[in-house]
């Protein structure tokens, strides 16, 4: 394969990688009535624009797929409950959404859903991963960035180096002597 090719192939490996890791961590905002969106692992901040309480839940499809919601503004800790629901198995935490703005964080878990069969409306901001899954992916993207790019510096053999020492003159930035 040529040069050019491989050059091509790995830049857009670093297009393709800087994308994925802008849409995993980017905020994703819903608004409706009788809505349902993924979560993730991250946070949620919904704002009920109606004057009572509606009943939402969040679920996460499997067996295994438990996980553990919390909220200081509505008093709830509280961990998934196993339950079957037309012949598939969901973890579910159902809880009243009061009016006006809430934060909710899925503490231990991922894949959450969140779902409201309300005709009343709402607002929904979420953060997609927490910030330990967010700092490990943008960790592993820059990784794959680098390495992309070194790999095309390789390829041309390093000659923009030559380039930029040209291009600034070090022996000027370097301290001078003093000589006793």
């Amino acid at each position: 394969m040529g040069k050019k090719i491989r050059m091509v192939l790995a830049l857009a490996l670093i297009v393709f990688v800087s994308f994925w890791t802008f849409n995993q961590i980017r905020e994703r905002s819903y608004s409706g009535s009788k809505i349902a969106f993924d979560m993730g692992n991250g946070s949620l901040v919904v704002n009920n624009r109606g004057e009572e309480a509606i009943p939402v839940e969040m679920r996460s499809v499997g067996r295994m797929a438990t996980f553990r919601v919390e909220s200081r503004a509505i008093n709830l800790a509280e961990t998934s409950k196993r339950r079957t629901i037309g012949g598939t198995t969901y973890h579910v935490v159902a809880f009243e959404l009061p009016p006006g703005q809430t934060a909710i964080e899925i503490v231990r878990g991922s894949n959450v859903m969140f779902v409201s069969s309300s005709s009343q409306q709402i607002d929904a901001t979420v953060t997609p991963m927490n910030a330990t899954s967010a700092r490990t992916t943008l960790i592993f993207s820059g990784i794959v960035v680098l390495a992309s790019l070194y790999y095309i510096s390789r390829l041309v053999n390093h000659q923009w180096i030559g380039t930029v020492r040209t291009a600034i003159p070090f022996d000027k930035l370097r301290a001078k002597r003093k000589t006793a």
